[in-house]
């Protein structure tokens, strides 16, 4: 049977996620912080076939996760782990404040750190590590700079540790959506298209046929948008 952990997994791209790879002779462990969010999820992945675990757990406390990725690998060892977080701090420079600031990294760097010293040390040849970074990873957007930072951090991150776990038969890859028509855009000022962004099953679909090549296949870094472009 394969396990597979889940972040973010209550909404979004991370729910998608989970619905696609519910099938026969799967358990996913489903973390996040609404449990109830994350009940209606699994109940989704059980009608599908999955055996379904819910976690709940803040991503960005070490012991939360380290006993969410105990779960997950049970008395064998983790397959899959895929990282997806969401939230944006969009604000000029001057507006950001220094604890607005530190809590943006935190959950958008640090949990990757913790979710990926957690989730390796579980894995054998052909496991595979899916962080959900963004273009933003690799683009600049005004008012977007603690994002952006914390993106194109987690990118760095993820190149450096592939390549330390690369011995090992560990997989790491990025995933690197465009805007994808999430809640995050209900507390973002402006004025968005949202037929102009990606739907979160697309990028999902993406992370599923990642899963399912062979385990000697690596992906390193995968970018996805819409045919409109920018927005």
């Amino acid at each position: 049977m394969r396990s597979i952990l889940i972040t973010g997994a209550s909404r979004g791209i991370g729910a998608a996620t989970a619905l696609a790879l519910a099938q026969p002779n799967t358990r996913l462990t489903l973390a996040a912080r609404n449990r109830e969010a994350l009940e209606a999820v699994a109940a989704q992945a059980i009608a599908a076939g999955a055996e379904c675990v819910v976690a709940p757990c803040d991503v960005t406390d070490p012991e939360q996760v380290a006993a969410t990725v105990a779960l997950a690998a049970g008395n064998g060892r983790l397959d899959v782990a895929v990282h997806s977080v969401g939230g944006a701090l969009v604000a000029p420079l001057e507006a950001i404040s220094f604890a607005e600031w530190e809590e943006h990294l935190r959950v958008q760097l640090t949990s990757l750190f913790l979710v990926a010293q957690q989730v390796t040390a579980h894995m054998d040849r052909g496991g595979l590590l899916i962080n959900i970074a963004s273009v933003a990873a690799r683009q600049a957007f005004p008012g977007w700079s603690a994002y952006v930072a914390a993106k194109h951090g987690a990118l760095g991150f993820a190149a450096a540790i592939r390549e330390e776990l690369r011995p090992r038969g560990i997989r790491v890859c990025s995933v690197l959506p465009a805007a994808t028509d999430t809640a995050i855009w209900d507390a973002i000022p402006g004025e968005w298209s949202r037929a102009n962004m990606l739907q979160p099953a697309d990028v999902a679909a993406t992370i599923a046929a990642i899963v399912a090549l062979p385990p000697y296949v690596t992906v390193e870094d995968v970018t996805i948008g819409h045919v409109a472009g920018r927005l």
